[in-house]
């Protein structure tokens, strides 16, 4: 998936030692550079995440031992390499200028509140929270700090629909949830957007899987959320994802999205068999550079095929961008959240699974 060459590495429990000390050399070298500059030297941003750098170095140890040592080394390599994206300050063709500095912005408060959580030893409040910001959760499988991103648009009613919302790869959950298409979607229809992280584990494999379904009881707690509002949604990696974390509990989900993403041939049949009445809606754009629209398109037709109610969402040039995506994104959004089950693909000849995935490039920028 090749978008922005400033993109960091995937890391995930499988990182390198050279990339570990790559990831500590970075942060240090960041923080002690944020302590000799002139605090009005550098755009707010930066300085968001320069400070936030001086804050976990200072507090390492502690951070490592509530979040875990990866999630530590994680968390610095995060801040490190969202700061070489500020000082760039390059948008990808096709992004729109001021939705990539508001990007930027938000990014800077989204990580930089994950590093004060942590260092406190606690989240703030998942009720009290407004607009986008991050929290932590304690995972129920190592009882560590894990961070997720959450959207509380201005206006809910009193039984709000949720979507948890899954990144790509190599993304973050900051990332996703600073750029501003979801969350106008969510305006747009007064929806809450959760975003986990997962661990930087590819396709949310365990125990990234039940953070996923934690992040989902713990907002649906505090918001009074229903069942019956409750979807998945995943975007490029995530778009992949949703076809194995929706068949783990498929009950918990009204209906799945499916974004630049798809189903692989050796998930086809257990994803039949738990999603056979849930609505699908799958979205792609034709010149996607990153996930070819065959494998989206595939996707809906082969499930169509077998009985599952999937509509097909295509935007005609569309890129692996989702700024390039919303004029079909957004009626697949308001289809799914109003109900609206989309009128079936009509199978065109016999649909073809991948066997694998395509392998990730340099990153993404959604």
């Amino acid at each position: 998936m090749v978008q922005s060459a400033c993109a960091r590495p995937w890391g995930g429990r499988k990182r390198s030692i050279v990339a570990q000390l790559w990831g500590v050399a970075m942060a240090i070298a960041a923080a002690l550079a944020a302590l000799r500059a002139p605090c009005d030297a550098a755009p707010l941003e930066q300085q968001k995440i320069q400070s936030a750098l001086t804050q976990l170095v200072a507090h390492y140890d502690d951070v490592a031992r509530r979040m875990g040592p990866a999630a530590a080394l994680d968390l610095q390599e995060r801040l490190s390499s969202d700061l070489g994206v500020m000082m760039e300050d390059q948008p990808p063709d096709g992004y729109p200028v001021q939705d990539w500095h508001e990007r930027l912005n938000d990014l800077a408060d989204l990580d930089a509140s994950i590093v004060t959580q942590a260092v406190a030893g606690k989240s703030d409040p998942v009720a009290s929270a407004h607009g986008a910001v991050e929290r932590l959760l304690v995972a129920r499988s190592d009882h560590t700090l894990q961070p997720f991103a959450l959207y509380v648009p201005a206006t809910l009613v009193q039984h709000p629909a949720l979507v948890v919302l899954l990144h790509g790869n190599p993304q973050t959950e900051a990332e996703i949830m600073a750029s501003p298409y979801f969350r106008k979607l969510a305006d747009q229809t007064g929806t809450i957007v959760a975003a986990p992280y997962g661990r930087a584990i590819y396709d949310f494999a365990p125990p990234a899987d039940d953070e996923v379904y934690q992040v989902a009881d713990e907002i649906s707690a505090a918001f009074n959320i229903p069942p019956q509002r409750t979807y998945l949604v995943g975007y490029s990696m995530g778009g992949f994802s949703v076809f194995k974390l929706a068949p783990l509990h498929p009950e918990r989900w009204a209906a799945v999205m499916c974004i630049a993403g798809g189903v692989m041939y050796s998930e086809a049949d257990s994803v039949i068999a738990a999603l056979q009445h849930k609505p699908l809606y799958v979205v792609t754009g034709t010149k996607d550079e990153s996930i070819p629209t065959r494998y989206p398109q595939n996707t809906a037709t082969y499930l169509a095929s077998a009985g599952i109610p999937t509509g097909l969402y295509v935007q005609p040039s569309g890129t692996h961008l989702l700024a390039t995506l919303m004029p079909v994104l957004a009626p697949a959004w308001h289809d799914m959240i109003d109900g609206r089950v989309p009128a079936r693909v009509r199978p065109n000849g016999t649909a073809q699974l991948p066997v694998t995935a395509p392998m990730p490039g340099r990153g993404i920028v959604p």
